[in-house]
């Protein structure tokens, strides 16, 4: 049994889009010590419990004897785009059960390549070079308490293709889509979405946006819960566990449409501590469709070398830590608030998982005294000692979906250093970034090394209406791991987002 931590939620609710800056901002929230009960490590983040999120937060800001730039902006904008959700979180009984909201927000984006620039952690969206354009549109709905909808379609036209240099393409798809059954805070999704586990920024392990949006069959408790008995001091707690078979071509050895099997576990011991783990298995498919009830325990939960076996699979582990210190300044100068985060995770065998794998981070809030900035850093190294190409790759079972990893987008035997400043003034906003990534370190020759440069700029006219304007700079040497081939790309975008 799960007991929820405050009242019973018993309305259904869709997800907030990964990537959307709410993500930011709560980050900030809990580094300035508003908000503390949160799981920041599991996204998508369900509407719901935002709403939750922005109650606690508003409490905390009607405490206060002059506004905050944040608690600003969450009367300003947040209190707008969530007032159903706010007020289900204040009094579920008068708010209305069943609703349509047939637009909830429409994007149109202008991006220009004159090479073939490298874009990741977008959904699996793949732009030519020249001119591209992408118009997406998201709608949801709720029917009584317990069933809520989305759909997000999109229409992408590419100037001149990816994969065919001479040829334009436009192509109508379905991003996104899904419907959700919630009792009681336990949710069960069908559908289309992306997922992201881990407290990494630029990158996760094990599960992230850089591939396109699975169709799969989710369980999870949309907001965190106390366990029964002793396991309450492990603080709050929330779970996914997901079950996908991925439709896409494959070639060689490897199996079409295989099985995808996820569980990520998150808990919060302390308001200022979060641990995590997650767990990734790869098997099966139609060629293996008959395994028994006991053949699939055996190949979820068996981390023994089983090649050739009917229970044979891929399977990858991680855990993580997350240390948020809100409030610091009396301590540090340098900064307000302060975030730690690592993630360590091994590819199959042993006890723990070997060829391993790790990211480390930090973030610094409000750094200099300067209002509404973060500072940040990542590292990751996906190349192991032992068999440094081991990572996303398998002759049966190569963890990707229709061509790209969904773990960290530098993929296998690589490293990446990423470093971005990022500040809020007002309704304008900047960001400021530098990739180095390599690849191939110790399976090629010739080492691959990329640099990239980026900038934006975005500017919010009012809660509805936000602009923003990126541009990034590409350099690479080694270019596909041939001695002294160069590459420099050059990316131009716009963005112009609506919501309702």
């Amino acid at each position: 049994m799960l007991v929820l931590y405050g009242p019973v939620h018993a309305f259904s609710s869709t997800n907030v889009s990964i990537g959307n800056e709410l993500e930011t901002d709560i980050e900030f929230w809990v580094a300035e010590g508003m908000i503390e009960t949160n799981l920041s490590s599991i996204k998508p983040l369900a509407r719901s419990q935002v709403g939750k999120l922005l109650e606690t937060a508003l409490k905390k800001c009607d405490g206060m004897t002059t506004l905050s730039p944040s608690c600003i902006k969450i009367h300003e904008h947040y209190t707008k785009l969530f007032a159903e959700e706010i007020a289900e979180a204040n009094d579920a009984k008068n708010v209305s059960s069943t609703f349509i909201k047939p637009v909830e927000n429409i994007s149109v984006s202008f991006n220009y390549l004159d090479g073939p620039f490298s874009i990741f952690n977008n959904e699996g969206i793949n732009y030519g070079r020249g001119s591209n354009v992408l118009v997406r549109f998201q709608s949801h709905a709720r029917l009584w308490k317990a069933f809520s909808f989305f759909i997000e379609p999109a229409l992408i036209y590419n100037n001149h293709d990816y994969r065919h240099f001479y040829k334009s393409d436009a192509e109508l798809l379905l991003q996104r889509g899904y419907v959700k059954l919630n009792l009681l805070n336990f949710e069960i999704q069908a559908g289309r979405d992306s997922l992201w586990w881990g407290p990494c920024y630029h990158g996760s392990l094990l599960m992230s946006n850089n591939a396109k949006p699975f169709d799969m069959i989710k369980l999870s408790n949309p907001e965190p819960v106390f366990l029964p008995w002793v396991f309450s001091y492990l603080g709050p707690f929330q779970f996914n566990l997901i079950f996908s078979q991925l439709d896409d071509v494959r070639s060689g050895t490897e199996k079409v449409n295989p099985f995808l099997y996820g569980l990520r576990l998150g808990i919060k011991p302390h308001p200022c501590l979060e641990l995590g783990a997650t767990h990734l298995v790869m098997f099966g498919g139609p060629q293996r469709s008959d395994m028994s009830a006991g053949d699939y325990l055996k190949t979820l939960y068996s981390n023994t070398n089983l090649d050739g076996e009917l229970t044979d699979s891929n399977q990858q582990f991680a855990v993580d830590i997350a240390l948020t210190l809100p409030n610091i300044k009396k301590y540090i100068l340098l900064a307000d608030g302060l975030k730690l985060y690592f993630e360590w995770g091994g590819e199959d065998q042993g006890y723990p998982p070997d060829r391993r794998a790790v990211i480390g981070g930090f973030a610094l809030f409000k750094p200099f005294g300067l209002e509404k900035a973060i500072l940040r850093g990542e590292y990751a190294r996906i190349s192991p000692g032992s068999v440094p190409g081991c990572w996303y790759t398998h002759r049966l079972w190569p963890m990707r979906y229709d061509g790209r990893v969904f773990g960290h987008h530098a993929g296998t035997d690589s490293d990446d250093i990423f470093v971005e400043w990022s500040q809020s003034i007002g309704p304008l906003s900047y960001k400021l970034g530098f990739d180095r990534e390599r690849s191939g370190i110790e399976t090629r020759i010739y080492t691959q090394t990329k640099n990239q440069y980026a900038a934006e700029v975005g500017y919010r006219f009012n809660h509805n209406i936000k602009v923003s304007l990126q541009y990034a700079y590409e350099d690479i040497d080694n270019f596909s791991y041939v001695q002294n081939r160069h590459e420099k790309n050059h990316f131009f975008g716009t963005t112009a987002s609506f919501d309702f």
